[in-house]
């Protein structure tokens, strides 16, 4: 039996005030039949300590008088107060630059050990620390690396935290104008599809948060921040709407069914792909459009500023698909399944909201009169150009041949999401 003693000097500490603290972590830090010489100067504890120790598992070897203190000889015993497999990391050290500490450095010693099956049976905690067992098994559904995790996603987060803005304060409100009556319902129609696509974008990633096991948390993190940018875009997007006289406008059953579609995907990988690199990524055209053909600063900063949101999403997905291909080349199969399954569902929808079709136009003619709409007709007819392009590139990005690509992008839905 080991009789290597380490020192613990309690001073005047008592079981009232401190001392079981004091004691615990100096055992803690040993191993079972080490032993521990306190010292402390009140008498009375010896009988607190005697009782203590019979609760903890530990031995009273020895007691000594020596001059005004009281020294005692503790025995380790084999009891522990956690009952787990190996001790915690220590002696961690994150890179501070200028005063902050990047969210890149989560991944860290134990902490960076991505696991490439979590296990369900370690709960809520944080990557890299020590579970007891005997803990319960939490139901998480997403629990691959490869599904779940990608090595950008800090990245992201952290730009997501510096990009937020207020829907509030941060659009100039006050420069609104009354414009043409029908450029204004025109822009309430597109406002209306814009927010009613946007419950979609944040009711999806919504979902899967509480669903991805938290060892993987710069995902979970990333997902948070996209449902918060998909509140306020919601929400920019209903102001306007009610802002300047033309009101929220009108709904179609084709887009709610493409829409629900979206929400019923019951898996993360697909939904990821067809929300964030399809739909999202056609909506990054079209909030382009609208920049370019606004009829009013507010409606132009409205379209900007949500555009940077979405662009920082659609980065996250391509990431995201890139390293799920990059670790089984069979996810593409499922990928292409998921397109066709949809387009197969979706064989009603034939053609976007007309009233939305017709808004975009009269957008880009600057009104109804007759002069301006071949052009607006024209540009509209350019932007489902750009859109299906741009969907190509995204599809080649994540590893699809350009032929199938073209394929695959000309089933996606009309309704753009």
């Amino acid at each position: 039996m080991k009789d290597r003693a380490a020192t613990c000097d309690a001073g005047q500490l008592t079981f009232s005030d401190g001392l079981a603290v004091l004691l615990n972590r100096k055992l803690d830090a040993l191993d079972s039949g080490d032993v521990l010489e306190v010292r402390f100067s009140d008498p009375a504890s010896v009988h607190d300590l005697r009782a203590w120790l019979r609760l903890t598992g530990h031995e009273l070897i020895e007691v000594r008088q020596e001059q005004a203190d009281l020294s005692c000889r503790i025995r380790r015993g084999t009891a522990r107060r956690l009952i787990v497999a190996k001790p915690a990391d220590g002696d961690n050290r994150a890179d501070v630059a200028g005063g902050c500490q990047d969210t890149r450095h989560l991944v860290l010693d134990a902490a960076a050990r991505i696991p490439v099956h979590a296990d369900p049976s370690t709960g809520f905690s944080p990557r890299g620390s020590v579970i007891e067992q005997g803990a319960p098994v939490f139901d998480f559904e997403v629990v691959d690396s490869a599904a779940a995790w990608s090595p950008g996603a800090g990245e992201l987060y952290e730009q997501a935290g510096a990009g937020q803005w207020n829907a509030t304060t941060d659009i100039p409100w006050g420069q609104l104008h009354a414009i043409d009556l029908e450029v204004e319902r025109a822009v309430c129609q597109i406002m209306t599809f814009l927010a009613e696509n946007e419950f979609s974008a944040l009711y999806v990633p919504a979902k899967w948060i509480a669903r991805i096991h938290p060892h993987f948390m710069e995902t979970v993190f990333f997902l948070a921040t996209q449902v918060r940018d998909e509140a306020r875009h919601i929400e920019v997007f209903i102001k306007r709407a009610l802002a300047n006289g033309g009101g929220l406008q009108f709904s179609s059953a084709s887009t709610q069914h493409s829409l629900k579609s979206l929400l019923d995907r019951d898996d993360f990988l697909e939904a990821s792909f067809l929300l964030s690199v399809l739909g999202e990524g056609t909506f990054l055209d079209l909030l382009r459009f609208l920049e370019t053909h606004a009829p009013e600063s507010v409606t132009q900063e409205i379209s900007r500023r949500t555009r940077s949101d979405e662009a920082r999403h659609v980065h996250f997905a391509l990431q995201h698909i890139q390293h799920a291909i990059g670790a089984d080349p069979g996810v593409k199969k499922r990928l292409r399944k998921a397109i066709s399954d949809r387009a197969s569902a979706l064989s009603d929808v034939r053609m976007l909201n007309p009233l939305v079709e017709e808004s975009l136009v009269i957008l880009a003619a600057g009104g109804l009169a007759a002069a301006g709409l071949p052009y607006g007709t024209e540009a509209v007819r350019q932007l489902h150009s750009t859109m299906h392009e741009n969907r190509v590139k995204r599809l080649q990005l994540v590893g699809f041949e350009e032929s199938e690509a073209r394929e695959l992008s000309e089933m996606h839905t009309p309704n753009f999401m």
